[in-house]
């Protein structure tokens, strides 16, 4: 089954090489602010493969105004299709007025827009400001900015029933939970007992399989290498009538510009 992964960090090549020795997936590389951590090849990276897409970060610590102009000439070039703002890390709120120019930006280019939410890495610096990267605020700014999409990743842990409220209803924002298997987390240390909970969530909104998007946070150097946790945890929780959506056909939906260039690359591989 074609998977679309809407969230690594596939940021060098050494992670490339290890991701695509284990599977084919298409991929979406969520770029770093350099004060979170060392991406210096990321761009590079995805220019090395056709199957990687780029989601580059805006840093709450930097000019917004600014970043935008830098990002604005990779669109095409780097196969652009949204950016990643890390809420949690950097101290913020999706519904601030200084990341409106971000939302506007969005829509122009049709581009979803990332968020971090909820707990952090646990060898990652950080801020801490879980309260901040709430799927409130996220609900709030997806009001305003309808016609741009927005991913609470991770599902706000672990807020996970509040964030699947706030994703059922709305039509423009969707949610993974991705990251969830860090090597030394809870969730890590017991898969089944995770899925349990994430279950609990997910079960009170049936329709909900429309707005989970299929995400792994593939990161071997900070302790994220699972893959087929994810897997395991898609045939858990869900009907397999349900896995194409979440699989491949929402994030085709939940970011715009991935279906002109998944085309051309499975025409490509015809």
């Amino acid at each position: 089954m074609l998977k679309i992964d809407c969230h690594t960090h596939i940021i060098s090549p050494e992670i490339r090489d290890e991701y695509f020795r284990r599977t084919d997936n298409f991929a979406l590389v969520m770029q770093f602010p350099e004060s979170i951590m060392s991406n210096l090849r990321c761009l590079e990276t995805v220019l090395s493969n056709r199957r990687l897409f780029l989601c580059p970060c805006i840093d709450l610590r930097e000019s917004v105004s600014d970043r935008l102009h830098a990002i604005e000439p990779l669109i095409e070039s780097h196969r652009v299709v949204g950016l990643k703002i890390y809420l949690s890390y950097q101290r913020g709120r999706a519904d601030e007025p200084k990341l409106f120019p971000v939302y506007e930006f969005a829509a122009k280019h049709r581009l979803a827009v990332t968020f971090h939410t909820g707990l952090c890495s646990l060898v990652l610096p950080s801020d801490q400001d879980l309260e901040g990267s709430s799927s409130k605020y996220i609900a709030r700014a997806a009001k305003l900015y309808p016609d741009v999409n927005f991913i609470a990743a991770h599902m706000d842990d672990p807020h996970f029933r509040e964030c699947m409220a706030v994703v059922s209803a709305a039509d423009n924002i969707y949610t993974d939970i991705s990251g969830a298997y860090e090597t030394g987390t809870k969730e890590g240390n017991d898969v089944d007992g995770a899925i349990t909970t994430f279950k609990a969530a997910t079960d009170l909104y049936p329709d909900c399989y429309t707005r989970i998007l299929y995400g792994t946070d593939f990161c071997p150097p900070i302790s994220l290498s699972q893959l087929d946790e994810y897997d395991y945890s898609i045939e858990k929780m869900f009907a397999p009538e349900h896995f194409e959506a979440i699989y491949y056909k929402n994030a085709l939906r939940a970011f715009p510009r991935l279906q002109k260039y998944i085309n051309i690359e499975m025409e490509k591989e015809k």
